[in-house]
């Protein structure tokens, strides 16, 4: 990755934030360790034949070698009580053998097979069969659980063949689809779609596997080419890359298949930030705020672009309605106070610098202007200083905010002091010369 595309991933306040399409996956949480070779020890009692990860994987696969169709599903239990509970009581894993004997009994029926993926992850296949007769007999396991035991099932499907994948891919494709299912609650059945590797490709995202996920979103278009979500989530990825151009592509794709998308008008905004063109970028935060206008990310960044633009009566509103839109961010409070620095309402400023610091402990620029406006207003200089070395100790290589506190310790006739800050600042970028060598010569005179 690029030193630019490294620069994306900052804080919710950078110009380096895209909306992402993101997907909540209702995810299942895994089983601990003990709990995991329960369910192994009791599913093997009762079927000593039964085959257990990478092995059943193996003979499935063999199995598929001269296959031209088939259907994989992949299987969960469903947790309807407390943890604590259901791996308490005697019988407990009673559930997990019952679907086990369902099962036996439909691949023997329909010439599958069954196993384990995982402890709890039940997986199997059936040659010759498609995805609708897939449904049916995920609809039939389930139906046939529902009468024997108060358990449910959550079941993922894929079938074979499918755009580009491979056979081998099929099982891992059934527990997308089973994640995607996830998502619509216990008891559901999803068929592998586009979606199913949206929110695949999310996960990946989420991990920080970008070249990871920007492939499962390329293969989701294959399936479903006019999918928003995809496009867009796809542009952030590319984005995140530094590939803008890339990323410009997948956003304008959005905006021609529904205009009222506003996070792609948000993201095209975004990039041109990127590619340093803020008054194309302002056009395009505009015409995402006209569609919604209720968006702390396009408010703080239209505000934030007229700041730095110097143009403080068009920032304030933006700034203002970001802080109503979320008061709870740090990084716009921090921007209302510069901006009403800037306009000379210091009260303003100091409030706005407060309710940062509150929102943002770490806040070094906060913490350096705020010891700054308090020493304009004459507070004690001990108060002054604490925020200035407090900004200082968190952003020791930042120029500016050594060369502030170098000052504070000048107008305290602490000239030892404000020459190691002044030589600091200057060390880090900060042009202190003219105030290093006055107090070189001061010290000198004495």
């Amino acid at each position: 990755m690029t030193n630019k595309a490294n620069a994306v991933l900052q804080s919710r306040g950078s110009a380096r934030n895209f909306l992402f399409s993101k997907t909540d996956t209702g995810r299942i949480r895994d089983m601990d360790k003990t709990k995991a070779e329960g369910v192994n020890e009791a599913l093997q009692s009762s079927f000593p034949d039964i085959l257990l990860g990478m092995g059943f994987i193996d003979v499935a696969v063999q199995r598929l070698n001269s296959v031209a169709q088939f259907a994989a599903l992949a299987i969960r239990m469903d947790q309807t009580q407390p943890e604590e509970e259901k791996y308490s009581k005697p019988g407990r894993f009673d559930g997990h053998v019952e679907v086990a004997g369902i099962l036996e009994t439909i691949c023997l029926v329909k010439n599958g097979l069954w196993g384990t993926l995982e402890p709890g992850l039940f997986g199997s296949i059936f040659p010759e069969i498609n995805v609708s007769e897939g449904l049916e007999i995920a609809r039939d396991i389930q139906n046939r659980l529902a009468k024997k035991f108060e358990q449910t099932v959550t079941i993922g499907i894929a079938s074979y063949p499918i755009i580009t994948f491979k056979k081998t891919d099929m099982i891992d494709n059934a527990r997308k689809a089973l994640d995607h299912a996830a998502f619509f609650g216990p008891g559901s059945t999803v068929a592998f779609d586009g979606v199913s590797l949206n929110i695949s490709g999310d996960k990946l995202y989420e991990s920080g596997d970008l070249q990871g996920a920007i492939d499962e979103f390329k293969r989701a278009l294959l399936i479903d080419p006019s999918n928003v979500n995809v496009h867009n989530s796809l542009g952030v990825c590319y984005g995140l890359q530094g590939e803008y151009e890339s990323a410009i592509e997948e956003f304008k794709t959005v905006a021609s298949i529904d205009p009222g998308e506003y996070m792609a008008m948000f993201n095209l905004g975004l990039v041109h930030v990127l590619k340093k063109q803020p008054a194309r970028a302002l056009e395009f935060f505009h015409n995402a705020d006209k569609i919604n206008g209720d968006v702390y990310e396009v408010a703080f960044q239209s505000g934030k672009i007229y700041f730095e633009s110097g143009d403080l009566e068009k920032a304030k509103p933006f700034l203002e309605r970001a802080a109503e839109l979320d008061p709870d961010s740090g990084a716009v409070y921090r921007y209302l106070g510069d901006c009403y620095a800037a306009d000379n309402l210091t009260q303003d400023a100091i409030s706005a610098y407060k309710k940062a610091i509150r929102n943002n402990p770490h806040d070094a620029a906060s913490m350096s202007a705020l010891g700054c406006l308090f020493d304009d207003q004459g507070e004690n200089p001990e108060i002054t200083l604490m925020f200035c070395r407090e900004s200082v100790g968190l952003s020791p290589k930042n120029g500016l905010f050594r060369y502030r506190l170098g000052q504070l310790y000048f107008k305290q006739n602490r000239f030892d002091d404000a020459l190691k800050e002044y030589k600091q600042a200057k060390k880090f970028g900060y042009d202190a010369a003219r105030d290093i060598q006055e107090i070189k010569n001061r010290l000198a005179a004495k």
